[in-house]
């Protein structure tokens, strides 16, 4: 049923199959895995799914974790006529292993599931489970056996967490694609062969350049390694030239649009200040000639400012300033009852307070909870309360978040009658983000008006993101919350995520006050 050894998996042909330098990275130098987000989703959903299948079928195994002698610990649950559901069965096939999300027995054979913790079927899905489903069909023939359907498993976007632990309607198993899959599987062996070769120990790296494939179906985690190559073959060791790609939209190394790239590639260079104005592009969230602002910028070396734009916004903002920032999660598997899948559960809020121009800043104000069943009322009472009634509210980028998050919670039945007051909330708020980038830019923030590249542009701002075990953005702050959710982590792990969160939350809101304290130094001494 499978050789001694094997070479490949399913996710090593479908990296080879996006780029075979991906492959290569993968096998010979690897990144560092890191837990994130979308596993911990992934792991939970798994649970619902394996208490659904033994409900339905009972009798089952599951292989999960296990890893001695996989192989023959599968073949025998599938000669054995006592085992009707198989988690994680485990096959090997021309140099390539594969582990199966379920198999369930049926009349005439066996049912191959496989899930995804996405809400639809999507086209990269099906060669993926191609992979999967050529090498469970090919090991079910050498031991008398069929592989008769196969589905795809996923989230149901419109279920509703209505009674505590009731997940029956989360999981949408519609999806039988075992017509799709007839013709890429007979692909899969060629696809083995072509990339067997780079799984050897002394396999040189495969030169392949950026493109779109960098990021379809999923982005690259290697793309800074490919970028630093790709400048390299231009730069000496310690060049002080600031390289084109910083140019947002048009710089990136992966895009469709890729005349700039050559003819950079045509000049031997990388040097921002080589780009001619015909490459320069022009965006509506951006100030007009944003590009040219840039190149300029790093020219002199020193920040521009657009000094009538910020003036006339000041104008408009009225003290006492709130610096407010959420942190959401999409749960997947909700926990939270009335609450879905992938509409987003705020669960944390940082507000810092300004109240004049003359004092400083407050200590700051914060809410945390985690799976309360009315956490989502908590959350918007005591932020209407932290932030008063009148003084403008600032959030940096509130078009990720923060607008959308409130608006969701009009639309809440416990949330109805604080209606009014989340309206009147949502018109104070101004965005940080579009005021920076229609009216600021340093050298310092290379091409990026993140709030973690500004702060590197403000003298003496205090705030840094660096450091140990810290949260680093959106998808660290949701992992902590499936990490302090997890029934099974440790109080002491669970203290520290919360310490984790507290501390990231409340910098994002420090950050957005050193901002606007700056700007508005600069647009009274100007």
């Amino acid at each position: 049923m499978g050789s001694k050894s094997y070479k490949l998996t399913k996710s090593k042909i479908a990296s080879g199959l996006q780029c075979k330098k991906k492959l290569w990275f993968d096998i010979h130098e690897p990144l560092k895995k890191t837990k994130k987000a979308l596993f911990e989703r992934g792991e939970r959903f798994n649970e619902v799914i394996r208490k659904h299948y033994t409900n339905l079928h009972g009798n089952e195994l599951n292989l999960e974790g296990v890893w001695d002698d996989l192989v023959n610990k599968t073949k025998n649950a599938i000669n054995s006529k006592n085992i009707n559901v198989i988690y994680e069965a485990t096959f090997e096939h021309l140099d390539t292993r594969v582990r199966t999300d379920v198999l369930i027995r049926k009349k005439n054979g066996w049912e191959l599931l496989e899930a995804k913790s996405s809400t639809r079927l999507k086209d990269e899905h099906i060669p993926d489970i191609s992979i999967q489903s050529f090498i469970v069909r090919e090991c079910l023939k050498q031991i008398g056996h069929n592989l008769i359907s196969c589905k795809l498993i996923h989230i149901n976007k419109d279920f509703t967490l209505e009674n505590t632990e009731d997940y029956t309607d989360l999981i949408n198993d519609e999806n039988d694609i075992s017509n799709k899959i007839i013709e890429i599987e007979k692909e899969i062996p060629n696809y083995i062969k072509d990339l067997l070769p780079l799984t050897e120990e002394n396999s040189p790296c495969p030169e392949i350049e950026m493109g779109t494939h960098c990021n379809k179906p999923n982005e690259c985690n290697y793309k800074d390694r490919c970028e630093k190559s790709f400048l390299k073959k231009f730069l000496l060791p310690k060049s002080d030239v600031t390289p084109f790609t910083i140019l947002p939209y048009v710089g990136k190394l992966t895009l469709k649009d890729r005349e700039l790239i050559e003819f950079m590639k045509n000049q031997g260079t990388v040097d921002l200040q080589k780009v001619p104005s015909k490459y320069f592009r022009n965006r509506k969230e951006y100030p007009e000639n944003y590009h040219q602002i840039i190149q300029v910028a790093h020219k002199n070396n020193e920040p521009c400012f657009n000094f009538p734009g910020l003036k006339n916004a000041f104008k408009k903002f009225s003290f006492p300033f709130y610096f407010m920032d959420f942190e959401y999660v999409d749960q997947g598997v909700p926990i939270v009852k009335n609450t879905k899948p992938y509409v987003k559960l705020p669960f944390q809020w940082s507000v810092h307070k300004w109240e004049s121009e003359n004092s400083e800043i407050d200590k700051g104000k914060s809410f945390l909870r985690f799976a309360d069943q009315d956490i989502e009322r908590k959350f918007i009472e005591s932020l209407l309360e932290a932030v008063g009634k009148s003084g403008t509210i600032f959030a940096h980028n509130i078009a990720s978040a923060e607008v959308k998050i409130l608006n969701d919670l009009k639309e809440k039945d416990n949330c109805k009658d604080l209606v009014s007051k989340i309206d009147k909330l949502i018109e104070r708020i101004e965005d940080s983000l579009i005021l920076a980038r229609m009216n600021f830019y340093s050298p310092l923030m290379n091409g990026d008006w993140g709030i973690k590249s500004i702060i590197k542009a403000i003298p003496k701002c205090p705030v840094n993101y660096d450091g140990k075990d810290n949260i680093a953005g959106g998808d660290d702050a949701q992992l902590a919350w499936f990490v302090y959710t997890n029934p099974k982590t440790e109080v002491k792990v669970r203290e520290n995520q919360k310490k984790f969160l507290i501390d990231y939350c409340s910098k994002d809101t420090l950050a957005a006050y050193y901002l606007i304290k700056y700007l508005m130094e600069k647009t009274k001494n100007n």
